[in-house]
């Protein structure tokens, strides 16, 4: 039987995570995304905290089910590791995407662009915060731990594959030796957000 799949979306804000899932996912139907949920609370007097809750009762009627799904997220904290680690001891496999962007000047860019198109906004000190944090997860906690792991350099069209690691492989397979050297420099803050 084949096992069920959690593919999860990630990169730092404006690094194209939607759009990327709308484009290559092949059923999106069941993609979890908190900041399309909290979108449509308009009567919520805390609509971040309810998508939030939202978030995660979809995920475990996904799970419940074992019916494939994808969640996106920044990985910028660990939140999703607990849900990671539960649904692979539970014989899922996870696949994550990594969208990277050459910089926090362009997440700013993006996110400036999406906010004129109408779309949600993201408090600047954020999307600073978040860069350097949402690499080094990668890196450091999900990259090791997911049944495959892509990550791609979203700055332009097409993405081009940056490094791919499988679970239980020490060593990831590098495409780009010298972004995947600059995000390891900015995980390790030697260049912080300002690659």
């Amino acid at each position: 039987m084949t096992p069920p799949v959690c593919t999860v979306i990630a990169g730092p804000n404006g690094a194209g995570k939607t759009t990327f899932a709308r484009r290559f996912l092949s059923d999106h139907r069941n993609f979890i995304n908190a900041d399309e949920i909290e979108r449509n609370l308009v009567e919520s007097s805390n609509p971040k905290l309810l998508a939030g809750r939202l978030f995660f009762e979809r995920v475990c009627q996904y799970r419940a089910r074992r019916e494939d799904f994808s969640i996106e997220t920044t990985l910028s904290g660990k939140t999703h590791l607990r849900l990671v680690r539960r649904l692979l001891a539970e014989g899922w496999q996870v696949r994550l995407f990594y969208l990277w962007v050459r910089g926090v000047d362009i997440s700013r860019e993006r996110v400036a662009e999406r906010v004129s198109l109408g779309g949600h906004d993201i408090p600047q000190e954020d999307i600073v915060r978040r860069y350097p944090r949402s690499i080094y997860n990668l890196l450091h906690y999900y990259a090791p731990l997911c049944s495959s792991t892509i990550c791609l350099d979203n700055s332009a069209e097409p993405p081009e594959m940056i490094f791919a690691q499988y679970r239980g492989e020490a060593k990831p397979v590098i495409y780009d030796t010298e972004v995947y050297y600059l995000l390891l420099g900015v995980a390790s803050n030697e260049t912080g957000a300002k690659c």
